[in-house]
């Protein structure tokens, strides 16, 4: 018995509620994807926040732009989440929408990695839905390998209204089929307005299932 305990026994109690798939949902972070599996050495690490944060900040504040200090300070603007947010809007003002997407695409090696176990034994449990903030492909391409569940994946809000539960929900874009990839403060901001139909799917299935977060 550990602390959690009673929360994973409720867990366990929705996802197996004698029907095709349960009556829970599960809500995957940037961090699950640091489980996957390098296809080759040269394959370079999953970024978190910070690592983006960095790209980001050195391409718009190289080391000869500010005194050391200074900049160590300025830096110190950006750590938390929001402050990568701000960043991310700084960039795309100055750079570019399509800079920021490239640096993305580049700093997130996800064609260099494959689904791990993890990825798989998740997808084997009867969530009825699987909601990613992920851009990356790695959910979709474990979904393929699991072989007694039928996910469909929903990437745009047109997809909703034709993809079945069980589903896998790209909330925030997905590599090479679906932008904008929302990472920018005025992205976060607009959100609810014009994904009004992702956020009432979230809420709808927050009151429908028990929501584990990951």
């Amino acid at each position: 018995m550990f602390s959690a305990q009673p929360l994973i026994e409720h867990i366990r109690q929705r996802l197996w509620s004698e029907r095709e798939f349960g009556r829970a949902a599960v809500m995957v972070g940037s961090g699950f994807s640091r489980n996957a599996d390098p296809v080759s050495v040269g394959a370079g690490p999953f970024p978190l926040w910070s690592g983006l944060t960095s790209r980001m900040f050195d391409e718009l504040y190289p080391p000869d732009a500010l005194e050391p200090e200074e900049r160590q300070r300025h830096r110190s603007n950006y750590v938390s989440s929001a402050g990568a947010a701000r960043l991310a809007d700084e960039y795309s003002t100055y750079r570019g929408r399509s800079a920021l997407d490239e640096l993305l695409l580049e700093a997130v090696p996800h064609k260099r990695y494959s689904p791990g176990i993890l990825h798989n034994m998740l997808l084997t449990l009867p969530w009825a839905d699987v909601f990613t903030t992920n851009w990356d492909t790695l959910l979709e391409r474990a979904a393929d390998l699991v072989y007694d569940r039928n996910y469909d994946v929903v990437i745009s809000a047109s997809d909703i209204p034709t993809q079945q539960q069980p589903r896998i929900v790209k909330l925030h874009g997905s590599f090479d089929s679906q932008r904008p990839f929302i990472v920018t403060e005025e992205d976060f901001r607009t959100y609810p307005v014009k994904f009004t139909p992702f956020v009432n799917l979230v809420q709808q299935s927050a009151m429908e299932n028990a929501l584990c977060l990951i």
